[in-house]
């Protein structure tokens, strides 16, 4: 890991706060190889790295004038530990779904109980999706039908991105409960 003067770390946020581009700049080339080779370990793909770490620096400058920062290596290195943890989250219920589909459309399995077991739960997971509030509704359509990234949702819909994360985790929990809730019901 990068060794970093305290000082010249509260000089650089500083900068970095009233919008000076160099500070950011010096702070990108000090910490994005470390942080994309950690996103590179955790992930084992690269593209996805750099994206983690790109959304990092984003935010860091998006979110500059409000950021309270004590240790700028610790604070990235947190936040990419944050990301790559929401990151693998949206894997397992993507793998999960991916899964699912798998099993039900495999030649093997592919007769008409199935076919409507699959149309049985994509209607109660549609009833579900339609039972969250309608911002909520949106982030997850446009995060789990359009494959859209947590930062071009919260660009399209003029939101932060910890808003996306919250609308994402809030709609997979509650759907999540109303299909349990549903088959307990059966």
């Amino acid at each position: 890991m990068t060794s970093f003067e305290p000082e010249k770390s509260a000089n650089l946020l500083n900068r970095l706060k009233q919008g000076d581009k160099q500070a950011y700049e010096k702070i990108y080339f000090t910490f994005s190889k470390e942080l994309l080779y950690a996103a590179y370990k955790k992930t084992g793909d690269r593209v996805i790295a750099e994206e983690l770490v790109q959304n990092i620096f984003i935010s860091l400058w998006e979110k500059r004038q409000d950021l309270q920062i004590n240790n700028l290596q610790a604070y990235l290195f947190g936040a990419l530990k944050l990301s790559v943890i929401n990151h693998i989250r949206s894997l397992v219920m993507e793998n999960k779904y991916i899964a699912y589909q798998t099993l039900t459309y495999s030649e093997n399995h592919q007769d008409t109980a199935n076919l409507v077991d699959l149309h049985d739960l994509s209607s109660i997971i549609e009833k579900g999706i339609n039972s969250l509030p309608e911002k909520t509704q949106e982030v997850f359509r446009l995060s789990r039908y359009q494959h859209q990234s947590t930062k071009d949702i919260a660009t399209g819909l003029n939101i932060t991105e910890k808003a996306v994360e919250y609308h994402i985790t809030r709609s997979i929990k509650r759907i999540k409960e109303y299909i349990k809730n549903f088959y307990i019901f059966l």
